[in-house]
């Protein structure tokens, strides 16, 4: 069955590849097929097919047997990782790239192979993982290409889809007898840094949803969303880590992870080493350095003081420590073979003489938030780091951020061939204001322009937004925005953007989305969803879809908003309100279509399963769009 713009449909995925010979896995139920392991495996490649096992079992009922080379193998072999048949492809681990993955098929073989860390640890695993079995996993920033392949595998030949981490969000036919063919596959995932979620496994649902973390409508979602594990877990401390099992697996399989090149705010911690004292902290206090803090302010100092050479030694020392030895301090942010130099969350920069220098110039009346007129200042910082840490140690890498006040790249000079930098794309959520996410699109293209061979990667804000309503003690109206996360991704690639951290990571629809076009931002993103719909809410799709798009188009067309927003340049960029959300958002009348389009999918879905996954969505969206509204209008009569 030929693949359709890269999306394999479901019920089709059982049959193999037009003109191939199949092969046969199961016979009606039983099992025609050994998973066949290296002598020596390395630990992704045992969990690969303790992950392949179970989730045949899932679609045939059979269970495959697992061996290892040399011992007894019946029927179809499916060798995992880097066995001799591997090998004999020119598959061996020294001869696959950075995160790459081989699928293949041969007479009476199957062979799926990717780079892997070579850690030959043992491994836990269970249809019910806790921590223990965590413990055991391959980690998110190891090298697990073969879990990788036995993914794709189970994506492409058994029909298997991970729509969400819930109990309801595995999605697999049912098919006692399982024939596969297909056309071979040697690829890595075109985003060789994709990070979705910072906080730890088990606060992902907080991290992606709607409700805030602890509040009741958050609670009743989650207790609907993971029935059985809540059963089997009543201790809450039990539950939590029980959880954090299942959300890492879900997030092993979205493939998240790659090559660590973490980037934030990395000096606050000189504070507490280099300024005073701090409680609790004191054993990090190494002596007072006022010269390195910024000039200008009374109290504690908002900022470093950017032209200071012992500042500059400091950093670069901090860096080399790090390559070295593996050492970092509080609030530095490092990983891999990257070290991060940023400064703090602020533009209120060092008043010497030698540090207004560097300031003004370019972008001095820019409305908007990001824009260049502190680029010069900040870059040269992280250039003269940079020239350090690179003569020390060639091939590791500074990353910095293109960020607010030092968003454009710098004009006097040109960074280092160390320096990695990360754009922070502020408005690729806001996306209804036109101007500023214009110009943050230009700006993107911009570096890309002035470091054409260069790596750029991206730190991204789908966390607008539900930070600033939490924030503001709101509900905010959802910034669904699938069509745009589309267009954006088309344009990453196009720029040959190569990795992303996201602050925030959008809702249920986004979010899958997002883990699909980080591996292949060339899919057929109207195909992606339209099978995500079909699979949750079989005949219900139809109006859960139509909720989704008003929900969207609403969102996402200035012609929603009052008339400055949608067409004015004004100030930083614009965020939701309590009035936007509910004065100009979510109406009455949107409100009572979507409630109407709700009632439709409720009578269309026919399993208790659609019904379950429909009421799912109502409980994690509705229901908080409801709650909004209310407290919108009782608010303003209160006024």
């Amino acid at each position: 069955m030929r693949l359709l713009h890269g999306v394999l449909p479901l019920a089709a995925a059982i049959t193999g590849g037009a003109g191939a010979s199949p092969l046969t896995l199961t016979r009606s139920g039983r099992p025609a097929a050994t998973i066949v392991l290296a002598a020596e495996p390395t630990r992704a490649a045992r969990f690969a097919a303790f992950e392949l096992q179970h989730h045949l079992r899932l679609v045939t009922g059979a269970t495959l047997p697992i061996a290892a080379e040399g011992e007894p193998a019946d029927g179809v072999r499916l060798c995992v990782g880097d066995t001799l048949e591997a090998r004999r492809l020119d598959l061996a681990q020294e001869q696959l790239g950075r995160q790459e993955y081989a699928v293949r098929f041969l007479r009476n073989a199957v062979v799926l192979v990717g780079k892997d860390k070579p850690d030959r640890g043992p491994v836990r695993y269970s249809d019910n993982p806790g921590a223990e079995e965590l413990e055991t996993w391959p980690g998110i920033w190891d090298e697990r290409g073969t879990l990788h392949a036995v993914y794709e595998f189970l994506e492409r030949h058994a029909g298997v889809r991970w729509l969400d981490p819930t109990e309801h969000g595995t999605i697999y036919p049912r098919h006692p007898t399982l024939r596969v063919a297909g056309a071979d596959v040697r690829r890595a995932p075109f985003f060789r840094y994709r990070y979705a979620a910072y906080p730890p496994s088990e606060s992902y649902d907080a991290y992606t949803g709607l409700w805030p973390d602890g509040s009741e409508g958050f609670r009743s979602w989650e207790a609907a969303a993971y029935p059985a594990l809540h059963a089997r877990y009543p201790d809450p401390e039990a539950y939590r880590m029980a959880k954090r099992a299942v959300v890492t697996l879900f997030r092993l399989r979205r493939r998240e992870g790659g090559e660590i090149c973490p980037g934030n705010h990395s000096l606050y911690g000189y504070y507490a080493r280099f300024w005073a004292p701090e409680k609790g902290q004191e054993t990090l206090f190494q002596g007072q350095r006022p010269d390195w803090f910024a000039k200008g302010y009374s109290g504690r100092p908002p900022q470093m003081c950017y032209s200071s050479r012992g500042l500059v030694e400091q950093v670069a020392r901090d860096a080399c420590e790090f390559f070295e030895t593996g050492k970092t301090y509080p609030g530095a942010q490092a990983g891999g073979d990257t070290f991060c130099v940023e400064p703090m969350d602020n533009d209120a920069f060092c008043k010497c003489e030698a540090c207004q220098a560097w300031l003004g110039g370019r972008d001095k009346d820019s409305p908007f938030f990001t824009n260049g007129r502190h680029s010069d200042y900040h870059f040269q910082f992280v250039n003269e780091v940079a020239k350090i840490v690179g003569r020390k140690h060639p091939g590791k890498r500074i990353v910095t951020l293109a960020y607010m006040t030092h968003g454009a790249p710098p004009q006097r000079f040109r960074l280092e061939p160390n320096v990695l930098v990360q754009f922070c794309f502020a408005c690729n959520r806001l996306n209804y204001d036109r101007p500023s996410y214009e110009h943050e699109v230009a700006l993107l293209k911009e570096w890309r322009k002035a470091y054409p061979d260069r790596d750029l990667y991206l730190w991204l804000y789908d966390t607008f937004p539900v930070e600033v309503a939490n924030g503001n003690g709101f509900h905010c109206f959802p910034g669904f925005f699938a069509r745009t996360v589309a267009e954006q991704f088309r344009l990453f690639r196009e720029q040959n953007v190569r990795g992303v951290f996201h602050c925030g990571y959008g809702q249920e629809v986004e979010a899958y989305l997002t883990y699909r076009l980080m591996d292949d931002p060339s899919l057929n993103t109207r195909a992606v969803l339209n099978e995500r719909f079909r699979l949750l809410y079989g005949p219900a799709a139809g109006p859960m879809r139509a909720i989704y798009d008003l929900i969207e188009r609403t969102y996402g067309d200035p012609a929603s908003y009052p008339e400055p927003i949608a067409t004015r340049k004004r100030e930083g960029h614009h965020h939701q309100t309590e009035e936007l959300a509910w004065g100009w958002l979510g109406t009455p009348e949107r409100m009572a279509r979507m409630a109407d389009l709700l009632e439709q999918a409720r009578r269309a879905a026919r399993t208790d399963e659609q019904k379950r996954r429909v009421e799912l969505w109502a409980l994690g969206t509705w229901d908080y769009m409801v709650a909004g509204r209310k407290r919108y209008e009782e608010r303003r009569a209160a006024r």
